[in-house]
């Protein structure tokens, strides 16, 4: 073969894979970027929803609060007759529960004792020191007892004032539960989890679940682009993260090279 050829076809060759392994480079480069403003994206529009939420559960505390403080009927059962057994008074919170789209609701008096309550009845009565004194003005994860079993919410408290200035709170908001966690989601294949300990809430069949790790998680082997809330949170034990995930395999751009 003609040495100038063979010479000539070396360097096609050579200036080929330069060329291909450039284009390579950018595309990679060009997808990182992609999928780190993709993460951006979403991690704005899911703490954009978990504030809104958050803003929702002290506006409906703020409105129920106006509500007792305009019954008269509570005021007179309560501070006039001393009965706060009464319909009037121990049924409030269950009977605005639901409508107010809150799946917890009590009334509690300055002395942390519940006057009404609507997820769990047959607290009335009971002392609540430490929730009284964990849950705040604004919404924060605290632990409570709903239909008997020990339940991640997260709850507010608003303080409102009934005939000659007594005071009296609302409190209550939301379980973490799946359906809460959907509606945290922007996207159909974003996921948003709730990690406790080894106990994960959002998905099914979640085998093994690693840390959050520049911007990426493994779960049951599989990586996925995702990153990590932490809400305020209130209480003891394994402090609750938000692992916002998105269920979508890596781009083409992304993956290594493979080996000639």
């Amino acid at each position: 073969m003609n040495k100038h050829y063979l010479s000539f076809l070396i360097g096609f060759v050579a200036a080929g894979c330069m060329v291909f392994f450039i284009m390579h480079y950018q595309s990679r480069a060009a997808g990182k970027v992609w999928a780190v403003g993709e993460v951006i994206g979403v991690r704005e529009a899911v703490e954009k929803r978990l504030k809104e939420t958050s803003q929702d559960i002290t506006a409906r505390l703020a409105a129920f609060g106006r509500e007792v403080a305009a019954d008269q009927l509570f005021s007179l059962r309560l501070i006039a007759e001393n009965n706060p057994s009464a319909p009037e008074v121990a049924g409030k919170a269950g009977q605005f529960m639901g409508p107010m789209g809150l799946s917890l609701l009590e009334i509690v008096d300055s002395t942390a004792t519940i006057l009404s309550s609507g997820h769990f009845p047959a607290s009335r009565g009971d002392l609540i020191p430490e929730k009284f004194s964990e849950v705040s003005g604004e919404p924060k994860m605290v632990d409570d007892n709903v239909a008997g079993k020990k339940t991640l919410t997260l709850q507010a408290k608003a303080s409102f004032t009934v005939a000659d200035g007594i005071v009296f709170y609302a409190m209550g908001g939301v379980v973490m539960d799946e359906e809460f966690l959907s509606r945290l989601s922007p996207l159909p294949d974003v996921k948003v989890l709730l990690r406790r300990g080894a106990a994960v809430t959002g998905m099914q069949d979640v085998r093994t679940i690693s840390a959050v790790k520049d911007d990426k998680v493994y779960i049951n082997d599989k990586q996925y682009s995702a990153f990590q809330i932490l809400p305020d949170f209130a209480g003891e034990g394994d402090v609750p993260e938000l692992i916002v995930v998105l269920m979508k395999e890596e781009p083409d751009s992304l993956r290594p090279l493979s080996a000639p």
